[in-house]
């Protein structure tokens, strides 16, 4: 019996050890640069500092605490500066031709596209980003948020729109092509009240974070003056509003604001660590 306790004991302070020193092996990076931008106060502040435990930013200021241990990068005569947020981007659409794209190119090589541009676009500073339509690929922006936010692949916080929502022969319509063609539109089509609340009721089955409409366009120059149509009229929109209204737009819209943001923050401030590093070494 004497042994049996002699052994549990010596094996709580095994296990008592074992996590003291997983607790003191926290990794802990603080960076340094000559400057920081300080949103909050509106002034810089130099030089600037950041102290990361694990995946969380702990502290910023001219200076801060650095304890035993800790990685230091020094980036030099750089400027820190809070994550970027854009709020009107298409993943999907790459420089050149964009309404080629959507015809030549496949829906599975447009999403490897859209899953290379989420990564640059986080390597170059945007923690948050909306994205306003795939141009004719569907939901397939719900899977590149998803594998964002389980981390397969690096990229912001993203709030997706699957298509956009557009009449027929509207902004988005494959106007000019040959009709014998049935060249797609690159949005979803919707022509009255109801197809407008299915389509969006459809798209949030489909992961949808909230509904893009196309209210004006086909854009064009009539006698030296610019002229772009409406295209929905005012019961129609109202039926959009009603219903986006019923599905939420803000935390808890589509798959979850809220979650989305939990799933994502770390992997993305991993991935800038790993990016500064590689600076660091090629420098």
């Amino acid at each position: 019996m004497k042994k049996l306790l002699c052994g549990l004991v010596a094996g709580f302070a095994a296990s008592l050890c074992v996590a003291q020193d997983a607790a003191s092996a926290k990794h802990v990076v603080v960076l340094h640069a000559a400057r920081m931008l300080d949103v909050a106060a509106g002034k810089v502040v130099a030089p600037g500092e950041i102290l990361v435990e694990e995946e969380r930013i702990v502290a910023v200021g001219a200076h801060v605490e650095r304890p035993a241990g800790a990685e230091v990068i020094d980036l030099g005569d750089a400027t820190l500066m809070p994550g970027l947020i854009d709020a009107h981007v298409h993943l999907f659409l790459h420089p050149g031709a964009e309404d080629l794209q959507t015809v030549q190119e496949s829906v599975p090589e447009r999403t490897l596209v859209a899953a290379g541009a989420a990564k640059a676009d986080l390597m170059a500073g945007f923690t948050a980003e909306r994205d306003m339509g795939t141009e004719g690929a569907g939901c397939a922006d719900v899977a590149v948020r998803n594998a964002i936010n389980s981390g397969l692949i690096p990229g912001p916080r993203m709030r997706m729109s699957c298509n956009a929502i557009d009449l027929t022969g509207g902004h988005e319509d494959a106007i000019g092509y040959n009709p014998a063609q049935r060249v797609l539109s690159n949005a979803d089509y919707a022509d009255s009240s109801e197809e407008i609340v299915k389509v969006m009721r459809e798209q949030r089955k489909g992961g949808a974070d909230f509904t893009k409409v196309y209210e004006t366009g086909t854009d064009g120059v009539r006698d030296g003056e610019f002229v772009t149509p409406y295209q929905y009229t005012e019961a129609e929109l109202r039926a959009a509003v009603k219903e986006a209204e019923r599905t939420g737009g803000g935390v808890g819209s589509g798959r979850g604001w809220r979650s989305m943001r939990r799933g994502s923050r770390g992997r993305g401030l991993r991935w800038r660590l790993a990016w500064l590093r590689s600076i660091m070494r090629t420098s």
